[in-house]
């Protein structure tokens, strides 16, 4: 077994999210950081060779500021297991090797880059699946998949698995600019996992990705993605933001269901479908811009809302869906474009305080009934 001890890039500001919660804070107090050593060097050589200078300088220099030391970010102490730690087998059309399982129990593990004198290439479906140990992860450059997990049953048990689902304690992931898939289920149910750096390289992210990830706070989606799957961040009720890239036309059914901590979401103008119950149970959600491009608005989609306070839904749109703003409780303003044709049951039903203007006239929860299809 070797050590290597390093801190990547990614790394960096992984590990400054889950320090400062934010990261544009962590890369400034990086830069902050390397520009005080810089100074700091600067002023030790002029200060060593100032002897000859006037006292009013040598007073100057005294009275200056001495400037605040910036605490560094702790590395990582990786360790690369061991060849027979792993599980692994060839997969000749992928051109290497796909990780199957990890059975050791160190805590922080840098997957090497070669196993078995082929490159590795993806991790399996159930590589780490609940493992309790793993902490932090750093994949190796060269894999481009982490692999769909599923779903198994039998007569005595049923339970989902995926690549890194369930593992409790999870903290950081590493991921290389190689990677181009990260499969359904990859990272479900890690409660312990706070920030993630996807690579630009990703294309897609499958469904339940990172489903009841409770400590996530926030997370970039690079903008090749096209589609925000089924339930990809359903119940993550630590998520106060994400940014969704231009690249997206879909949100799918349940992609955000239950994420209680997410108080705005700007979809971008491209998106065709907000899916069904897309946004349910979003509580502090207070405001979301739907762009012109969207036509279809799901059932249920942002079905108890209760912070959310207006929304104008857009001229391409014809139909709003059963319950679409059930119980949004702190609704007051909302416009729907005269090209809505269809108003199913209950779509503004629980919405007392809403103002509902429809073809020129203002309407509450009950008086827009009369619009309903039936």
């Amino acid at each position: 077994m070797k050590k290597t001890k390093f801190m990547a890039a990614a790394m960096a500001a992984i590990l400054a999210v889950s320090l400062c919660g934010c990261n544009d804070n962590s890369e400034s107090n990086s830069s902050q950081s390397e520009s005080s050593s810089e100074s700091s060097g600067s002023s030790s050589s002029v200060q060593s060779s100032s002897e000859s200078k006037t006292e009013s300088t040598e007073s100057s220099e005294s009275s200056a500021p001495e400037s605040e030391p910036v605490e560094s970010l702790p590395s990582i102490e990786y360790v690369t297991p061991s060849e027979d730690e792993f599980e692994y087998e060839s997969d000749a059309a992928a051109g290497g090797v796909v990780v199957t399982a990890y059975k050791g129990t160190e805590e922080n593990v840098a997957i090497p880059d070669t196993l078995g004198g082929e490159k590795v290439v993806a991790i399996a479906n159930k590589a780490f699946f609940r493992s309790e140990t793993i902490k932090n992860v750093s994949i190796p450059e060269g894999v481009t998949n982490i692999q769909s997990g599923d779903i198994y049953a039998s007569s005595e048990e049923a339970y989902v698995y995926g690549a890194f689902n369930s593992c409790p304690n999870l903290e950081s992931v590493a991921l290389p600019d190689s990677l181009t898939e990260i499969g359904m289920h990859a990272f479900r149910e890690c409660t312990s996992l706070e920030s993630i750096t996807i690579p630009d390289s990703v294309t897609e992210i499958g469904e339940f990705a990172f489903s009841k990830c409770t400590s996530l706070t926030s997370i970039d989606i690079p903008d090749r993605v096209t589609k925000i799957g089924e339930s990809t961040f359903y119940g993550c009720t630590s998520l106060t933001s994400i940014d969704i890239p231009d690249s997206v036309t879909e949100i799918g059914d349940f992609a955000f269901f239950g994420c209680t901590s997410l108080t705005s979401v700007t979809v971008p103008n491209g998106v065709t479908k907000i899916g069904m119950q897309a946004f349910r149970l979003c509580t502090s959600l207070t405001s979301i811009d739907i762009p012109n491009s969207v036509t279809e608005i799901g059932t249920h989609a942002f079905h108890e809302c209760t912070s959310l306070e207006s929304v104008d839904i857009p001229d391409g749109v014809t139909e709003i869906s059963i319950a679409a703003f059930y119980n949004c409780t702190s609704l007051t303003s909302v416009t729907i474009p005269d090209s809505v044709t269809y108003i199913s049951a209950g779509a503004f039903d629980g919405c007392d305080n809403a103002k509902i203007t429809y073809k020129g006239n203002t309407y509450d929860c009950n008086s827009i009934e009369q619009f309903y299809s039936k």
